[in-house]
């Protein structure tokens, strides 16, 4: 799939984790009809594509999407993230995967960079994907994340924490950027002897 951003006349931007509530779909029609030419087709990257009249109506678009919080710049760190509903919208959640989610994506930008990939999970179905992640966080019944490294939100694990542990442990990551991602990961999620 193409990159969020604007392409001529077009903005592609993406759902940040693949999630729209009415507010936005009302949003995007009325952008449509006032400054577009009244189409408005999804992606497959779970994202829409909205043409404008002229460029300067696109960047007007573009502006109006990231400030609704669509993500339109393909650097965006949202975009290495992948989130269930989780908690309280998933019956099976056991933590809140969307509400997490952002807070994910910021503290794990300098890995996302590097081309590495999270998911966050309510719980160990793993909806939202199920390919392995460098880091996969995995809801429980009791509010904390399994951690799992190079795998998805099946993968066995015997490290639990909270999710405020889990920001800690990737904010050292920042201090060791020299090392690899899954070396910097292995360091900073390595239990005490």
């Amino acid at each position: 799939p193409r990159p969020a951003g604007l392409h001529g006349r077009a903005l592609l931007a993406e759902l940040a984790f693949g999630r729209c509530d009415a507010a936005l779909l009302e949003s995007l029609a009325a952008w449509c009809e006032t400054q577009g030419d009244g189409h408005l087709a999804l992606t497959p990257s779970r994202g829409i594509a909205l043409a404008a009249r002229d460029h300067t109506v696109a960047a007007t678009l573009r502006d109006a999407a990231a400030a609704a919080g669509l993500i339109v710049d393909p650097a965006d760190p949202r975009r290495a993230v992948a989130a269930c509903p989780g908690a309280p919208a998933c019956a099976s959640g056991g933590t809140p995967a969307q509400a997490d989610a952002p807070r994910l994506a910021t503290a794990f930008a300098h890995m996302a960079e590097r081309g590495a990939t999270a998911h966050v999970s309510g719980c160990p179905k793993g909806c939202a994907s199920p390919s392995p992640a460098a880091l996969t966080l995995v809801g429980r019944s009791d509010g904390l994340y399994g951690v799992v490294l190079d795998g998805n939100a099946g993968t066995p694990t015997d490290l639990v924490l909270t999710f405020g542990a889990v920001l800690e442990r990737l904010e050292s990551t920042r201090i060791t950027a020299t090392l690899d991602v899954p070396s910097g990961l292995r360091d900073a999620f390595r239990e005490p002897a």
